[in-house]
């Protein structure tokens, strides 16, 4: 019957081989088909494979960069140049100088963390030049040299040297998330002269440039510095005596809490930074703003201590705590009997009966300990200023080394008498 149909579909013209073949050729379609769809869904997965390697990629380059972030520091530093400053002038250079110094060291101790800027403004009106002049404009601190062109003369425009310079800087680095602002002011005179900035602008600014994480201190003498920074808004204050050693002094506080800033940022980048976004951050440069001077001096009464907290206070070589700062050292704060020198519980004895001499190299020696322990926070007492006989003004030079420690908190007198207000 086969063989029929085949003679049969023959004659008409039609052979089976033609029907099989439509046949093959459908089924081959099909396959087709099916590869096809095969390499498209495989094509597919590849790609979404090459995305999600892409991402990943993009992610741990992200973290890298993260991880690899460095702090861009700039320090903007505004020195008064009216001629009332004419008989502090060498020392104002050294204060510069050595300020630079100590951004320079930062530069090389920080430097896998932090990048250093300078500006250098400063101020006066004197008809043959620019009330206010950028001596150093935002240059790496590798490429700062010495601070020479100081030539005090005329007044005092203030206002506008601020309000020139931090909107300057404020234009430089708004949109840099790593970028912090270090600024500090040294004058020794009321605003008398500007034409551009009044009291209100300059506050509203300063106020904006706090809440972004922005640094201010303010170094002033010779006019009431707490009426102008509570206009201004500026917290980090202190007043210094208008002589070469209250300039000095000054400077020396500020160099000690510019390093502590420093060591904070270098902190916050080393173990922080790539967990904190843009919010946090400015939080936590707030934070360190407000810190930027500490709290210095030592309280009058002292009846408990922090955990990290030392009292120190005058004693004798044979360690007999019988009275004064002594006896409350020996009875709260662990102080020994028959110890007269050195680290006994939360507190340090200073001998002081036994001649200026033999006081002094105690106090050095203390000095070094509290160097070398910055973890500690040490409240000098009126050591050798009791039983001993000393006065304020004969111990508190002694002391002098400690201005640049800033774990070291001494007595109001002894600051007065190193030419500081630290009170405001």
């Amino acid at each position: 019957m086969m063989n029929e149909l085949k003679n049969f579909f023959s004659r008409l013209g039609f052979g089976m081989t033609e029907v099989e073949s439509d046949k093959n050729k459908k089924n081959e379609a099909v396959g087709q088909n099916a590869t096809s769809t095969t390499d498209n869904a495989s094509a597919a997965n590849a790609t979404e494979q090459k995305a999600e390697a892409t991402d990943g990629k993009a992610e741990a380059t992200g973290k890298k960069a993260e991880a690899a972030a460095k702090a861009r520091i700039y320090n903007l530093i505004i020195v008064d140049e009216s001629g009332s400053m004419s008989h502090l002038r060498q020392a104002t250079l050294s204060g510069v100088n050595e300020t630079i110094g100590t951004i320079r060291e930062a530069q090389k101790e920080f430097g896998d963390k932090q990048q250093h800027y300078l500006t250098l403004v400063t101020f006066d009106s004197h008809s043959y030049r620019d009330d206010v002049r950028t001596i150093i404009d935002c240059k790496p601190i590798d490429e700062v040299g010495e601070f020479t062109d100081y030539s005090p003369c005329g007044g005092t425009p203030l206002y506008d040297a601020m309000g020139e310079s931090l909107t300057a800087l404020r234009k430089r680095i708004e949109n840099d998330v790593d970028a912090s602002a270090v600024v500090t002011v040294l004058t020794d005179g009321l605003e008398n002269a500007s034409h551009q900035w009044r009291t209100d602008t300059l506050r509203r600014l300063i106020e904006q440039l706090k809440e972004e994480g922005w640094s201010f201190s303010y170094m002033g003498s010779a006019h009431n510095v707490k009426e102008v920074t509570d206009l201004l808004a500026i917290d980090n204050v202190v007043e210094f005596n208008h002589d070469r050693m209250g300039t000095s002094s000054t400077w020396d506080r500020e160099r000690s809490s510019r390093r502590a800033y420093y060591q904070k940022m270098n902190r916050m980048y080393s173990e922080e930074r790539s967990e904190m976004d843009r919010e946090a951050m400015i939080r936590r440069k707030k934070q360190m703003a407000s810190e930027y001077y500490g709290d210095r001096v030592t309280p009058n009464r002292i009846e408990t201590l922090q955990p990290n907290e030392i009292f120190v206070f005058g004693s004798n070589a044979a360690g007999m705590h019988g009275g004064g700062a002594a006896a409350q050292a020996m009875s709260k704060f662990g102080a020994v009997w028959g110890q007269g020198e050195g680290l006994q519980g939360q507190s340090y004895a200073i001998p002081t009966m036994e001649g200026i001499d033999k006081m002094r190299e105690a106090i050095q020696r203390f000095i070094d300990f509290a160097d070398s322990h910055p973890d500690m926070r040490f409240l000098v007492t009126r050591v050798g200023c009791g039983i001993a006989g000393y006065t304020d003004r004969d111990v508190a030079q002694m002391f002098r080394p400690c201005i640049k420690l800033e774990n070291v908190a001494l007595p109001e007198s002894f600051w007065r008498f190193l030419g500081l207000n630290m009170r405001l």
